[in-house]
């Protein structure tokens, strides 16, 4: 599985909103300031977050973007959801119609396992996990797997 574009620069906005969490709205211009992210990319990865419910938006001039829910209540899985179109490793896993011959293949069987233990995986990390015990944002924390 490659992970695309969409979903790393999407993945640091999410963790710059969430080390401010219950404070004030992150701008999409801090975000790309501080991310060295283009804006106007930015924006197309931020609407989709939005969108799946990660982020919610606050207009006005201090607005901007927080997060939708606790830090330890977004997985990365949640990201990688909502910002790949195609985030199975083949076609079939998702859709076994579109090959004839999947209710029969091995290899069929070993990609369904693998897609599995691999959300299992995504969905085992959260953005609170990233950021620290409590989400504070203070430190990031070494992951092991």
């Amino acid at each position: 599985m490659k992970v695309n574009t969409r979903v790393r620069y999407g993945l640091r906005a999410i963790l710059r909103i969430a080390e401010g969490y219950g404070g004030a709205p992150v701008s999409i211009t801090t975000i790309s300031e501080e991310q060295e992210i283009s804006g106007k990319y930015l924006e197309q990865v931020v609407s989709p977050l939005r969108r799946a419910g990660l982020l919610e938006s606050v207009k006005g001039v201090k607005g901007g973007y927080v997060l939708a829910r606790s830090p330890r209540d977004i997985t990365l899985w949640d990201v990688i959801q909502a910002l790949d179109t195609h985030p199975h490793l083949v076609e079939c896993v998702e859709d076994p119609a579109v090959c004839a011959r999947s209710d029969g293949c091995v290899a069929h069987q070993v990609w369904t396992l693998l897609d599995s233990r691999l959300r299992d995986f995504w969905c085992g990390f959260t953005v609170a996990d990233l950021l620290g015990a409590a989400g504070s944002g203070d430190r990031p924390v070494a992951l092991e797997v």
